[in-house]
């Protein structure tokens, strides 16, 4: 594999460019911006053109920025290189998460890692150095032949005798841009290798990050890499456990929009839950569950808990006003390896996506990896399996309250609790919810 720190300049970002326009499967170069920007830094080295390198050269540090890549290895660049080939859903991944190997994007897939791995050992600093040194080749003077040389020359050759011309000095070097110092060429490198957050396939996707990094050939490890998305999907299930769709795409849900509040009073709702979840996952059942209760009683909640209790299921929510084609969303789920609930949360079993799902699976078409659950104020004849959930009484309610408390590590004097709940629901006049016991909570932490 080419180390770019050997590289003289012309050679260099030529090579820069071949590998760019030579990617097949993993991305499409004429698009993805970083790779873009790179091209153009490589033809104004080439070029000596100092204004458009620096501005290639920012621009690439730009998109590198902005890039949605993980910050793992230290370098910029390496990290989009990384995420080039685990965190974007090219064909050889979206095959591998069917259990397919397909002969003809291995091959492309094998081309592209050489590719890749080769670009993993160019640093800022190269660039920088490739322009420094075309630079300089072209202020150099340039020599012109003397009159003896040129004679010389005619003789060897058998030609005519040439005539003597009168010497000219040679002309003075062209102006051009001057080139910045290289404390102030934006660099690549942030920091140390590391993993600066956390995602659900960290204990995978840390050994392969691990043996991109320490291989000398990235080709070697592509029956690897088709593992690991065999067994973890492709992104972006590859980051946490909770998704929601927007505008027709599955997109990730911060768990920080999820409050998980698994009450006591609640306990055989939640365990026939998880129950019918764990049936779900052995292949035991597919049959919808809908969760039935009036607003604020805790039951998209008690689905959230499911990410926490069964950490191999991710959760899908589609909100009442989503918009989604029933057919595509249930077809992505079905291209990985993974199982998942799809929730329709305050469903409205009559409009015309949630009437869709529910054709799908009456007329088979559900796939064997997604469970159906709903929650509804009221039961519906859609969904036959239903769990009830009912207001708690007061003394449930203060019993809300304290485990909220003790969750949070609050002190608490369970009789001023309780004081409270009854001041709450004789003074503010409102249901004894869990939506109330959140607000109470708040109030006396």
């Amino acid at each position: 594999m080419l180390n770019f720190r050997e590289c003289a300049a012309d050679p260099g970002a030529a090579h820069i460019l071949s590998l760019v326009s030579r990617l097949t499967i993993v991305t499409d170069a004429a698009l993805d911006a970083p790779l873009c920007a790179l091209r153009d830094t490589a033809a104004a080295i080439l070029s000596a053109d100092v204004p458009a390198a620096l501005d290639a050269h920012h621009r690439l540090c730009r998109a590198l920025l902005l890039s949605p890549a993980r910050r793992v290895s230290g370098d910029l660049f390496l990290d989009h290189l990384l995420y080039l080939v685990l965190e974007t859903p090219h064909p050889f991944a979206s095959f591998a998460a069917l259990g397919r190997m397909e002969e003809a994007h291995r091959i492309a897939m094998r081309a592209d890692l050489h590719i890749l791995g080769t670009l993993s050992t160019l640093k800022s600093g190269d660039l920088y150095r490739m322009l420094a040194e075309n630079v300089r080749a072209a202020l150099r003077p340039r020599s012109k032949k003397d009159n003896i040389s040129e004679m010389s020359s005619a003789l060897w050759s058998g030609g005519p005798m040439p005539k003597p011309k009168k010497e000219e000095p040679a002309p003075p070097p062209a102006f051009s841009f001057p080139l910045p110092a290289e404390s102030e060429w934006l660099p690549f490198e942030y920091g140390e290798m590391g993993l600066r957050d956390s995602y659900v396939s960290d204990e995978a996707l840390e050994e392969v990050y691990v043996r991109l990094l320490g291989s000398s050939d990235w080709r070697s490890l592509c029956d690897d890499i088709w593992n690991f998305f065999a067994s973890y999907g492709t992104a972006p299930f590859l980051k946490g456990r909770l998704f929601h769709v927007k505008q027709g795409q599955v997109l990730s849900l911060a768990e920080s929009d999820a409050r998980y509040c698994p009450f006591t009073c609640q306990e055989q709702q939640r365990s026939a839950l998880i129950d019918h979840v764990i049936r779900f996952m052995r292949g035991e059942t597919a049959e919808p569950i809908l969760l039935a209760g009036d607003t604020g009683l805790g039951k998209t909640a008690t689905v959230f808990n499911l990410a926490e209790e069964l950490p191999e299921l991710r959760l899908v929510l589609l909100a009442r006003d989503a918009q989604y084609d029933a057919a595509a969303l249930l077809s992505a789920l079905a291209s990985q390896p993974l199982r998942f609930l799809l929730l329709l949360d305050d469903a409205d079993f009559s409009s015309p996506s949630a009437a869709a799902l529910l054709a799908c699976r009456a007329r088979g078409a559900f796939p064997a990896n997604v469970l159906l659950a709903a929650t509804c104020r009221e039961p519906s004849p859609a969904i036959a399996n239903t769990l009830h959930f009912t207001a708690p009484r007061i003394d449930e309610f203060a019993q809300m309250v304290e485990e909220l408390l003790s969750q949070c590590g609050a002190p608490m004097d369970r009789a001023a609790v309780r004081n409270a709940a009854v001041d709450h629901q004789v003074d503010a006049r409102d249901r004894l919810t869990v939506t109330a016991a959140l607000f109470l909570a708040d109030s006396l932490r």
